[in-house]
């Protein structure tokens, strides 16, 4: 027998199962290109936790978090997503950030990488993002991220906060760039990080920065505006210059852009970028035989971004060591655990940027010679440079 429905019954419609059902009210929003975007966020601090959060809500589809350090008690008044327990275990910052976005929000998909931006991360990675947004604390690691963005012809968000005063800028090739504006200051900071090769050193900043949960909000917030009209194409109404932020008096300035310099290290694109059935982890050998083929170059050579340390040699004992490693990852703890006698400083006594047919070691990894997965290779063939990308690790960025 059918129940009888009574005459003044309301019929509920059930509630939408569309997170951003809200959002399609916005004129300028596009919700399947929000929901198919990928986002690299380096950092996850103060500042990195609140732009995770506000991606996060707006239903990005796609986060990919960088950073290398672990959670501590000092991060939790500043950190929505971090808890005490992280604390105690020492979790990974970017592991923590990743599963409590999947708690706020199911339908968003997190890949972390527990390293260092200026190292770590191919720039093939970089290549398959719609936007980046530096969360950070110091100039090298800006410096590094910008000249990659430039390189890969990518949009970047930096963000920096002190006090109650902070800044936003938006990075564009060819429109603006950051290295064109660092002042001789910036640079002397710069170069002494550079000298530093331990992680922590290279990237920790002068003493604790006094910030708080408040301008990291506001700051935060506007990255991420920022961010999601590069993301829906919105070209036209992305922030131009500087937007300067400061609480105590309620002050915000827009400061006028300034136009890219003529000379700039910044200012080297990889054009054309060629893919390939390479990984990271081909041997060298394997490597270089498929682009001696594919170039038609007998001796193709290849240049690392960085140094790789193949004899270290105690300083006061002069005992030598040998060894195959990239010298950005000759930390202190590395020395310590490994080669070094204690008590005396090591040396770096031979060194190359170049790899060919006559290297050594050629059974080595791509990998292990300071490469990371999915990066694009410049390689001389032919009294000419290309970009060869290691197209076999597309796995590698894999977001669940």
């Amino acid at each position: 027998m059918q129940r009888a429905t009574p005459r003044n019954a309301i019929t509920v419609k059930p509630k939408s199962k569309e997170w951003d059902s809200t959002f399609h009210l916005l004129s300028w929003w596009k919700t399947e290109i929000v929901k198919s975007a990928s986002v690299m966020v380096v950092g996850a601090g103060a500042l990195g936790n609140e732009v995770l959060k506000n991606l996060t809500l707006m239903n990005v589809g796609n986060i990919l978090i960088v950073d290398f350090d672990h959670i501590e008690y000092a991060n939790l008044s500043r950190s929505v997503l971090f808890r005490e327990k992280d604390c105690e275990i020492k979790s990974q910052k970017s592991d923590i950030a990743a599963e409590r976005i999947r708690e706020i929000n199911p339908n968003v998909k997190v890949q972390t990488i527990n390293g260092d931006i200026t190292i770590d991360v191919g720039l093939g990675v970089f290549r398959r993002m719609d936007v980046v947004i530096g969360c950070l604390d110091n100039r090298l690691a800006r410096l590094m991220l910008n000249r990659a963005c430039y390189k890969v012809n990518k949009a970047w968000v930096d963000g920096a906060i002190e006090n109650l005063t902070g800044i936003v800028n938006v990075y564009r090739p060819n429109l603006s760039c950051y290295e064109c504006n660092l002042s001789k200051n910036d640079w002397f900071n710069i170069r002494y990080r550079l000298g530093c090769p331990d992680v922590a050193r290279r990237n920790y900043s002068q003493g604790r920065i006094p910030t708080t949960p408040i301008t990291s909000s506001i700051v935060g917030a506007i990255q991420t505006q920022e961010a999601l009209k590069v993301i829906n194409g919105n070209d036209k109404h992305i922030m131009e210059g500087e937007l300067y932020y400061e609480g105590m008096n309620n002050l915000v300035l827009q400061l006028a852009p300034k136009p890219p310099k003529e000379i700039c290290f910044s200012h080297f694109a990889y054009d054309p970028i060629e893919t390939s059935p390479l990984s990271a982890s081909n041997t060298i050998a394997e490597t270089l035989a498929w682009l001696s083929d594919h170039l038609r170059d007998e001796n193709p050579v290849i240049l690392l971004d960085n140094e790789l340390a193949l004899q270290i040699t105690t300083k006061e004992s002069e005992i030598t060591m040998p060894l195959v490693k990239p010298s950005l990852y000759l930390t202190e703890k590395y020395l310590e655990q490994n080669h070094s006698v204690k008590g005396e400083d090591v040396l770096i006594t031979k060194e190359t940027k170049e790899i060919d047919k006559h290297f050594e070691f050629l059974e080595k990894t791509l990998h292990e010679i300071g490469i990371p997965p999915l990066h694009i290779i410049r390689v001389i063939a032919n009294e000419d440079i290309h970009f060869i990308e290691l197209t076999a690790d597309e796995g590698f960025l894999s977001f669940s």
